[in-house]
């Protein structure tokens, strides 16, 4: 398991005054919390110039041509986030969030709260967060990148189960892709170090929280400079209830079907050569052979001031 990390801080608060929001209408709160959040901003005395998202695409041009502004907001999930960080990485501004995804798992990583009226008090008290990111096959990403079964489940997710349940679908999908799934057999190097692993669900991120639920690190922070990363290899249905704890706690130890580590950078490659998709926060963008990398503290967002320590 990875040492303790140093604890997270955030700078004192400055509240912006003039912000632009960009919105994903296909976020499954969107239309019901946008207008709270917005209005929320606006008695606070924030001036918010709003966003609708037509695609990720013209959003990253938008932000990469946008005049200077006090914050840029997002509302959405991880995915659209994290779709947004190649432009949100080469401006100077603080990001803020406003969670409308099924599963929020990086906001909830970073104390920041679902509600629209208590995500725009973290915003209007303007506390900052420097976070890290990764890098996945040159693709910046915010949170975890994995690969077997959690691939399975994110294709499942894509009909109106997803919209319609919430985190309630995870459990679903997860009986759903067991049936189907193959355990993987990959090389996996870490710093150098290599080993061969036959396993179901190999996760390695920035973030703590991830997959509706589940926890990389107990004892990830994020911003600690590091990837924290574990795999695990179980060997029937009832094994993985084994593992169960663990993966919600973010405790699993080496031994028995599992390895858990810390590096600053992961190669992942298959024994048969032939290429493997990989989940990035909660997307299927990305297929061995990858790179994952470390990008210490190269993002600040508003956070709750108690993230202080």
């Amino acid at each position: 398991m990875s040492q303790s990390a140093p604890p997270e801080s955030t700078s004192g608060g400055h509240p912006p005054t003039k912000v632009d929001c960009f919105i994903n209408p296909n976020a499954r709160a969107a239309q019901e919390m946008a207008e709270t959040f917005i209005e929320a901003l606006e008695q606070a005395g924030i001036d918010v110039t709003v966003h609708w998202m037509s695609s990720c695409e013209q959003a990253l041009d938008d932000i990469a041509n946008l005049p200077e502004t006090d914050a840029i907001l997002v509302g959405g999930g991880d995915g659209t986030v994290s779709g947004l960080l190649p432009a949100l990485l080469e401006r100077r501004e603080t990001i803020g969030i406003l969670p409308l995804g099924t599963a929020n798992d990086f906001a909830r990583g970073a104390g920041i709260p679902t509600t629209p009226q208590a995500a725009a008090k973290v915003i209007s008290e303007g506390h900052r967060l420097s976070v890290d990111t990764g890098l996945v096959a040159d693709r910046p990403f915010l949170n975890v990148a994995s690969l077997g079964i959690s691939v399975e489940i994110a294709s499942l997710h894509e009909d109106r189960a997803k919209k319609l349940l919430g985190r309630f679908a995870y459990p679903i999908r997860w009986a759903e892709a067991w049936h189907k799934h193959r355990p993987l057999k990959l090389k996996i190097t870490t710093d150098g170090k290599s080993r061969r692993a036959r396993c179901s669900l190999l996760a390695v991120g920035c973030g703590r929280h991830y997959g509706g639920g589940l926890t990389l690190d107990e004892q990830a922070q994020l911003n600690d400079g590091m990837l924290h990363l574990y795999y695990v290899a179980p060997r029937n249905a009832l094994h993985w209830l084994w593992f169960l704890p663990g993966l919600w706690r973010g405790t699993l130890k080496d031994g028995d079907g599992a390895h858990t580590g810390t590096a600053r950078k992961v190669t992942i490659e298959t024994a048969s050569g032939r290429a493997k998709k990989v989940n990035v926060d909660g997307e299927i963008v990305a297929h061995t052979p990858i790179n994952i990398t470390i990008r210490p503290q190269s993002l600040t967002i508003f956070a709750p001031a108690e993230r202080s320590n």
